[in-house]
């Protein structure tokens, strides 16, 4: 059985579709009918409308987004992704807030060195967006990188979190940036 509500954001209307476990899809600024083939087609059901089961998560991200909370906490369950994507994601579940990591140093800590590619490609395939912080994944040379929702949700998302992003998509605090993209050796990356 799979649930679902919608709540607004600053980027659009977000649909939270959990199951029996929790929280297992976070879909931006579709119409009901869209997100609904979206995940019968990933998952074989179609979500029923349950605001109590998710109220929540309503609650976390409001909190979020007007910058009240600084962490997401509850329950997620994941109904999709390889077992590479999982263990991914669920090391960008350990980036803390206000803080970035390279794919690189994601890869590294995964032990796959020269897997940052793969790094990437598995956030953007993140069902948990927001929730699921690739938005605090960043290239090696402090510049953005992608993100499936547009750059310029990720800037959003990262200046949310106190990070400020230049005109050129590069991160602008140093010091934030020292702290935060560790390498092996401890250096600035």
């Amino acid at each position: 059985m799979l649930y679902y509500d919608v709540t607004q954001s600053p980027f659009g209307p977000l649909w939270l579709i959990s199951n029996q476990e929790g929280l297992s899809f976070v879909i931006r600024g579709k119409e009901e009918a869209d997100v609904f083939l979206v995940i019968q087609s990933q998952t074989g059901l179609l979500p029923r409308k349950n605001s109590r089961r998710l109220l929540l998560w309503r609650k976390a991200l409001n909190a979020y987004f007007s910058g009240e909370k600084r962490g997401l906490d509850g329950t997620i369950s994941f109904m999709v992704g390889t077992p590479f994507q999982q263990k991914v994601w669920r090391k960008l579940l350990k980036i803390p807030y206000g803080q970035v990591r390279s794919y690189r140093w994601i890869a590294e800590q995964l032990s796959l060195s020269g897997a940052s590619r793969a790094v990437g490609n598995a956030c953007g395939k993140n069902p948990l967006p927001i929730v699921i912080p690739c938005h605090r994944v960043i290239r090696q040379n402090r510049l953005l990188g992608g993100y499936t929702g547009g750059i310029h949700i990720k800037t959003k998302l990262l200046s949310i979190e106190g990070l400020l992003v230049n005109g050129r998509g590069r991160l602008k605090s140093e010091g934030m940036i020292k702290a935060s993209i560790p390498t092996k050796r401890g250096g600035l990356c």
